[in-house]
C-alpha cells in the first residue's frame, strides 16, 4: 500500500498537471495581438490633426471612434483627430462586433497665450522652424496690434483670425526683412487671433507683443 504522504503528493501533482494541461487561455502571443490602436500614446500640438488606425490580429478592421473629451480633441468616424485645446483625452475604438474595445491616449500641447502689453522676449528659432501664439479678445475692441522687434536673423510675422496662419493663409504678413514687423487691425473681430513666427532664417533674441486697445 502507498504511504499516505506519497498518495497525497501524487494527487497534488496530478491536480497541477490537470490544470496546466487543460488551461489553453494563456497569453495570445505576437501572432494574435487583438485589437490595436496606432499610435497608442502620442502628443499633438493644438490645432494639428492626426490619423488613428485600428487593426485586429494585424489586419485593418472597421471600428467606431469616440473622444472622451471633445473640448480637448475631436475624432471623425474615420479616425482623424483634431487637437482643440491643451489637455489629455482617451480616444476609443470599438470593433464592429461591439465586444472589443481599445483606447489610444492623446495629449494636446497648448499654444502659448499672449497677454496684452506683456512681451514675449528672447524668442529663438532655427531656419524653417515655426512658433505659434494666440490671444482671445472680446467684441468692441477698437484696435489690435502685433509687434515683432529686436534680435538677430530673420523671422517673419503672420497673423490670422479664427485659425492658425499658414504661409499661404493669413490676414496679415508684412514680409519685411529682419525682425521689425507689425500687424494692426482696426475694429478687429472678437474671438481668437493666432500668430505665427516663421524662421525665414535662424533668429534669436526676438521680442513679440500684442496690444489690445479698448
Amino acid at each position: 500500500m502507498m504511504p499516505r504522504s506519497a498518495f497525497r503528493l501524487s494527487c497534488a501533482l496530478l491536480a497541477a498537471f490537470a490544470v496546466v494541461a487543460c488551461d489553453d487561455d494563456g497569453p495570445s502571443g505576437s501572432d494574435d495581438p487583438g485589437l490595436v490602436v496606432t499610435p497608442l500614446f502620442t502628443g499633438i500640438a493644438e490645432g494639428d490633426t492626426l490619423r488613428l488606425s485600428a487593426t485586429l490580429n494585424g489586419q485593418p478592421v472597421a471600428v467606431t471612434w469616440e473622444s472622451e473629451h471633445d473640448s480637448v480633441a475631436t475624432v471623425t468616424p474615420d479616425g482623424l483627430v483634431t487637437a482643440v485645446s491643451g489637455g489629455f483625452t482617451p480616444i476609443t475604438a470599438t470593433a464592429s462586433s461591439g465586444n472589443m474595445v481599445r483606447s489610444g491616449s492623446i495629449t494636446v500641447i497648448p499654444i502659448p497665450v499672449l497677454v496684452s502689453g506683456t512681451a514675449r522676449t528672447g524668442l529663438t528659432g532655427a531656419t524653417g522652424s515655426q512658433q505659434f501664439f494666440k490671444i482671445t479678445i472680446p467684441a468692441g475692441i477698437s484696435e489690435l496690434k502685433f509687434t515683432m522687434s529686436l534680435g538677430t536673423g530673420d523671422a517673419d510675422l503672420y497673423v490670422r483670425h479664427g485659425a492658425r496662419p499658414t504661409l499661404d493663409e493669413f490676414d496679415c504678413a508684412p514680409f519685411a526683412g529682419g525682425n521689425a514687423e507689425e500687424c494692426t487691425f482696426t475694429d478687429p473681430d472678437a474671438g481668437t487671433w493666432y500668430v505665427l513666427l516663421d524662421a525665414f532664417a535662424a533668429y534669436s533674441g526676438v521680442r513679440l507683443v500684442a496690444t489690445v486697445t479698448p
